[in-house]
């Protein structure tokens, strides 16, 4: 397999008075997992209808292997696209499959296949109306599949898994990028695919704050360090010459912005006495939580 690269060049979208998306540019790659990061109405969703022709971009473009999604001569077997599944309640899962197979060219062979792929096997002849969110996840990444597609969008896929489904979900995008295809989807949980993810790009209020590879990620992330004494009285002294250091309790100082090493040699010149020392650093969730609030 060798998937398309997935472009986002000067996105703008409004729609009225509202601009959803404004100047969005990113790159998503064959063989890797990128991540599409921000909370709730940060214009996840509306970049991923433009890339699929849902909506008419006001500005910029929007390109699967050069060329965009119109354009695509068959573009269920080079796009499979999961955003908000709709399925018939009346409807069993291999039926509802057996509906949308002739729009990819599709076989009821291959219906099957998509079903064991996911895990949806047993389910085949259920109807959908009885089936949990985890399990509507499944069908719609089943459908997704349908014409063997070489790259994967994916809205909020990991939504009402358990944690179950979301290891299994983790191994199966990993596998598919693994083999060459490329995969874009969408969250507003870094923690929840930070196992997922090659690469990461995070958008608050309908702009891109930052496009990077996972690694380069941890690498913003601040340290901070904490030191314990039995001199309340240097150590309270210690913490107002500090930038943002907070006392847990009279014998435990944490300090942002620094490192043990440098905390330390502060505490020595200072003469205070050290029973513990420990570095430390934002999780990649916070890093990811104060790029979205530095945005509002």
């Amino acid at each position: 397999m060798r998937g398309p690269l997935i472009e986002v060049e000067s996105l703008t979208k409004r729609f009225g008075a509202v601009t959803a998306v404004e100047g969005a540019t990113f790159e998503a790659k064959p063989g890797r997992v990128t991540g599409f990061l921000g909370p709730n109405g940060a214009g996840k969703s509306t970049t991923l209808r433009a890339l699929l022709g849902l909506v008419t971009p006001t500005s910029g473009d929007t390109r699967i292997g050069g060329a965009t999604y119109r354009d695509l001569s068959s573009p269920g077997t080079v796009v499979g696209a999961q955003l908000e599944p709709a399925f018939h309640p009346g409807r069993t899962a291999r039926d509802h499959l057996r509906v949308v197979a002739p729009l990819v060219g599709a076989t009821d062979a291959r219906c099957d296949e998509v079903l064991g792929l996911t895990g949806m096997s047993d389910a085949a002849n259920r109807r959908v109306g009885g089936f949990s969110l985890g399990m509507r996840q499944r069908l719609g990444l089943a459908t997704a599949l349908l014409g063997d597609p070489q790259a994967l969008i994916l809205d909020e896929p990991a939504n009402g898994l358990d944690p179950a489904g979301i290891t299994w979900m983790r191994a199966f995008l990993r596998a598919y990028a693994a083999r060459g295809g490329t995969v874009l989807l969408s969250s507003h949980l870094l923690a929840e695919v930070e196992q997922t993810v090659d690469d990461v790009v995070i958008i608050a209020r309908g702009r891109v704050r930052h496009a990077s590879a996972l690694a380069d990620l941890r690498g913003l992330a601040r340290p901070r360090a904490t030191l314990r004494s039995p001199d309340a009285e240097r150590l309270s002294r210690l913490a107002a010459d500090l930038p943002g250091a907070t006392l847990a309790s009279t014998h435990e100082l944490t300090v942002p912005d620094i490192t043990a090493a440098d905390l330390g040699a502060r505490a020595f010149a200072a003469g205070l006495e050290v029973h513990g020392l420990e570095g430390g650093g934002e999780s990649l969730e916070t890093v990811f939580l104060r790029m979205t609030e530095e945005a509002a």
